[in-house]
């Protein structure tokens, strides 16, 4: 902001002056603030400097020993909060702004807050407004809503989460999980008997509905069949985040990328395809029996 000062001399103004600021100090602790502004002359006896303060400040301005004592000092505060009215009036709303607000108020009753016009207005439109119960079932239902029910990445990014997350037992699993649980003579043979007899679909079976899957794949619309057979994961592409082809770029750039690890720190490094773009960050732990790595900080 630009602060004015005037000098004068008996009642004249004084010209040609070179006034420095010899006092320049927080409010808060006294201390100096290096380096204060120039101070310059407008002209007719007044001068200006340029300061953008940070917190409140004492200021005192010398405009030389030609003045006598009794003119030659100016002392002020400025604070940070100087220029707020300044840049609230250079931000005010348009004409056709305040034409939309008046357009709103109109069809205002000339009450807007008593009961008894309100009422009257929706007994007009006969409008019926819904008893408590109607209002918890429509509630009930809009809690199952996600945060922005329009926002197609936020439910493909949902589905991909659930799919990554996914991961159903393996039949040696199931019988490791069973057998210390077969306590009683004869359990642990039914459940054998039925993990034997267990058939899981062939891979001609599972490709049965392959057109149905690349066709769900396709309406993600974040990234075309052709793209994602093509193996089109180049850095410069933009997907939305935890879109498929999101989740799908970085499983490279983890997998296929160079990786570095500090043997000082045990960080490590993922980049991208390029080798020099840094894609994720992480930790390297090791406590004497396994080594890990850390979950990746994407950048």
């Amino acid at each position: 902001m630009i602060y004015v000062l005037y000098f004068a001399d008996a009642g004249a103004p004084k010209l040609s002056l070179t006034p420095a600021i010899t006092i320049y100090k927080k409010v808060s602790d006294n201390s100096d603030v290096a380096s204060p502004p120039a101070v310059s002359e407008i002209g007719g006896g007044f001068y200006k400097f340029t300061a953008t303060p940070t917190e409140a400040l004492v200021v005192r301005i010398d405009g030389g020993s030609v003045l006598a004592d009794a003119y030659r000092y100016k002392v002020m505060q400025i604070t940070p909060h100087d220029g707020d009215l300044d840049a609230q009036v250079s931000t005010r709303g348009s004409q056709a702004d305040l034409t939309a607000i008046k357009t709103k108020t109109d069809n205002l009753p000339a009450d807007p807050a008593s009961n008894t016009q309100v009422n009257t207005r929706v007994a007009a439109s006969s409008y019926v407004t819904p008893d408590n119960a109607g209002i918890s079932a429509i509630k009930a239902k809009t809690d199952n809503l996600p945060a922005s029910p329009a926002n197609e990445g936020t439910i493909q990014g949902h589905v991909a989460d659930a799919l990554a997350a996914y991961d159903p037992p393996t039949k040696a699993e199931l019988e490791a999980a069973v057998s210390p649980l077969a306590l009683e003579a004869g359990i642990e043979a039914h459940v054998l008997a039925v993990l034997n007899a267990y058939d899981p679909p062939s891979r001609a079976e599972a490709m049965t509905d392959k057109e149905s899957i690349l066709a769900a794949i396709a309406a993600l619309n974040d990234m075309s069949v052709g793209e994602l057979l093509g193996g089109d994961l180049s850095d410069s592409l933009s997907f939305p985040a935890n879109s498929l082809a999101d989740l799908m770029r970085k499983l490279f750039w983890v997998v296929c990328n160079r990786m570095v690890i500090d043997d000082a720190t045990t960080d490590f490094t993922v980049y991208k395809t390029d080798g020099v773009t840094r894609a994720a960050t992480g930790t390297i732990t090791d406590n004497g029996a396994a080594t890990a790595r850390g979950k990746p900080t994407w950048l």
